[in-house]
């Protein structure tokens, strides 16, 4: 968010923005997290202590194709960031890679959940309720990494790379893959290791640090 479009907000709507910019960077990661693990803990206790042993060819066939999509993600992702010069810190490779990986992952999950309960006021068919789920899920994601991520991350991105423009549509691969494992089996560990690997990919490009 631009400063000039603070204006179009309330008083006191300015004031909070004003507040969370002062915020240290780490101190905003590390309630969002702990606000996310609350959620996990929260809605998917079950689905956290056991793991649907179901490995049929359609399970297979999905876990391999996010695994590709992952690897598609890591190229067009390091070609189309910079990392301004920055350090790698390994500390905060391990803590982000991880915390992050299991955090947004609960995050994520809980809205595809919000999503498919309240089409399931209306129908019963699957693909109507995983579709609804799907939607609250990428609006999140887009939420989440378009008001947050980018304002708290230092800047990044190259815009003249030409891989930039196949990154959001890897994005919703990315998302679609993750839900339907969600939606078929409730396999939330799974993704939550795929998830690590994307932020790994992230911090390892973007170089920041979670103790300064």
């Amino acid at each position: 968010m631009s400063v000039p479009m603070m204006y179009l907000f309330p008083a006191e709507l300015k004031e909070l923005f004003l507040l969370l910019r002062s915020i240290p960077v780490p101190i905003m990661i590390y309630s969002y997290w702990a606000f996310a693990f609350l959620v996990g803990i929260l809605f998917f206790r079950k689905d956290i202590v056991t793991f649907n042993p179901e490995f049929d060819s359609r399970r297979v066939i999905l876990l391999v194709t996010s695994f590709v999509v992952v690897a598609i993600n890591a190229w067009v992702y390091s070609h189309s960031t910079t990392d301004g010069g920055r350090t790698l810190e390994p500390l905060t490779v391990l803590v982000f890679s991880v915390g992050n990986g299991i955090a947004e992952t609960f995050m994520f999950y809980a809205l595809f959940r919000i999503g498919t309960s309240l089409a399931g006021r209306l129908t019963q068919n699957s693909w109507a309720l995983f579709m609804t789920g799907f939607l609250f899920f990428v609006i999140y994601s887009g939420l989440i990494h378009g008001l947050f991520w980018i304002n708290i991350l230092p800047e990044h991105v190259v815009q003249t790379s030409p891989y930039k423009p196949f990154f959001m549509p890897v994005q919703m691969l990315i998302a679609g893959s993750w839900a339907l494992s969600f939606f078929w089996y409730r396999d939330i560990r799974s993704v939550i290791f795929l998830h690590a690997l994307v932020d790994l990919t992230m911090v390892c490009n973007v170089k920041f640090s979670l103790f300064n």
